[in-house]
Parts: C-alpha cells; structure tokens; sequence
C-alpha cells in the first residue's frame, strides 16, 4: 500500500512546462465567445436567450433556470454578459479563477435558459474551464506578473482522461448501438450523417455513388475513438495528428458549429512538447 501511495504521489508531484495548459486557457473561451459573436451577428441573441414566454424560441422550461428568480427580466442578459466578461478573463489570465467560477455558472445558465442549444460541446467545454480553475494554466501567456515555467500537471492529465473517455464512449456507442459501423454490405451509417439535410453538407445525388469512401471513413473513424487510450501514452502527439484530420473533415463536411473548434481547443496538452514554449 505504501508503494502504491508513493507512485500515486509521485504522480501528482509531477510539472509540466506551463504553455499548453495556458494555450487550453485561451482557445476553450475563444471558442465561446466567437460562437456566441456568431449569434449576436445573425441576430439571434435575442431570440435564444429570452424566455418563450417574453418571445423566445424555445418552449422547454427549465427548472434549473433559477437567475430569473434574483434579477427578473434582466437574468438573460446578466448571464449573457457575465459570461462574456470572464471568458475575456479567463482568456487573458486575469483574475482566472473567480472569473472561471462566474462564467462556467453563467454558461450553464444560459444553456438551461435554451436547452436545444446546450450542446455535447459545451458541456465539455465547462468540464475542461472547471478543471483549469484547479490548475496554475494562468502562469504562462497571461496578463499576471508572477510567472513560472513549471505548473503541476496532474490538471493536464485530467483533461487527457477526459477526452479519452469522450472518445472511447462514442467508439463503443458505434459498435454496439449501430453494428452498420462495421458492416460491409449495409449502407455506410457515415454516408447517411454526412448527407442528412439537418447537419451535413454534402451532396447525396453525388456521393452516393462512393459507398466504400465511407465504409473506410468509417472503419478509421472507429478504429481512432478505440485507439484513444494511446492519448495517455508516449504516442500521443502521433494520434493527435490523426484527430485534428478527423475534426477539420467534420468542419468541412457537416453543420455543427463549434464542436470541431471546441475539441481542437483541447488538443495542444496532445501535441506536448511540440505546443511547449521551449524544449527541455
């Protein structure tokens, strides 16, 4: 028990150069904030965030919207706002830990004030902001004057657990919920999300004719979520390379705002030491 305390503390004890946490620190708000500049551009923000019963669009009541029971009909712009200004914070270091804690309530609760819009991503998104506010993600690449090149890394372990779950889950959510995945006669289950008129974009009069492009497409889809546990190992930065592919296609080939950005705000902990600010 002892050796194992030992390791187990050994672990913990172990430091990191600070520059990709700090770059995680940057892009997870990015993201959020261009997203939600997306929304203020096409002049939905009005619309999304205001309750149905004042001219919202979205009809599901939430009961864990509580904002609305302190500030009334100023809740949805208090929330928009605040979350706004402590992801700034969050991005330039400043103040980061209050700032993350106001922002990820925040964000929740304008996910709750529209739940349709409250997606996989942002959840991931809070769950990485909540694990940087245990973390000294602040010390590099930051506003703050007390810097240091070193920061514990068990919170960039943390992440790295995360993401591997996250893909791990989707791979055996495909192999035992849709066997298709693997099929080599039915039709490609890629194919049918890749031309579905709600998310994908392309054409299926055309691409219909390549069934095995995407029974591939599919194969190393699935063969990437199973492999993700290579994430916690030496061979990282090679899969990583791997998953920024299979996000940039997810981009250019489907309608799912943010979700390929978010999961590429993670991936400079994957591609350490090339994300590091020197080498050691």
């Amino acid at each position: 028990m002892t050796r194992i305390w030992t390791r187990w503390s050994g672990y913990l004890d172990q430091q990191m150069d600070a520059a990709p946490l700090a770059i995680v620190r940057i892009a997870l708000p990015l993201v959020v904030l261009i997203d939600l500049a997306r929304l203020l551009h096409l002049g939905l923000i009005p619309h999304v965030f205001t309750p149905y019963a004042a001219g919202g669009i979205s009809q599901i009541q939430d009961p864990h919207w509580i904002l609305s029971a302190f500030l009334g009909e100023a809740a949805a712009t208090t929330a928009l706002l605040l979350t706004g200004l402590s992801l700034i914070l969050v991005a330039a270091g400043r103040w980061m830990r209050p700032a993350i804690v106001v922002g990820v309530l925040c964000y929740a609760q304008l996910g709750h004030l529209f739940p349709p819009g409250d997606r996989a991503i942002d959840r991931l998104i809070r769950c990485g902001l909540l694990i940087l506010l245990f973390s000294q993600a602040d010390r590099a690449l930051s506003l703050r004057r007390d810097r240091s090149t070193l920061i514990p890394a068990w919170p960039a372990h943390l992440i790295r657990y995360l993401l591997v779950l996250v893909y791990l889950s989707a791979g055996l959510a495909k192999l035992i919920q849709q066997p298709g995945w693997l099929s080599l006669t039915a039709d490609p289950p890629l194919l049918r999300i890749l031309i579905d008129p709600m998310a994908g974009n392309l054409d299926p009069a055309r691409w219909s004719e390549w069934p095995w492009l995407f029974r591939l497409g599919g194969f190393a889809t699935i063969a990437f979520e199973l492999a993700s546990p290579l994430f916690l190992t030496r061979h990282a930065r090679r899969l990583a390379i791997v998953g920024i592919a299979m996000h940039l296609g997810i981009m250019f080939t489907m309608s799912l705002g943010m979700f390929s950005w978010g999961m590429l705000a993670f991936y400079p902990l994957l591609l350490a030491p090339w994300s590091e600010a020197r080498q050691r």
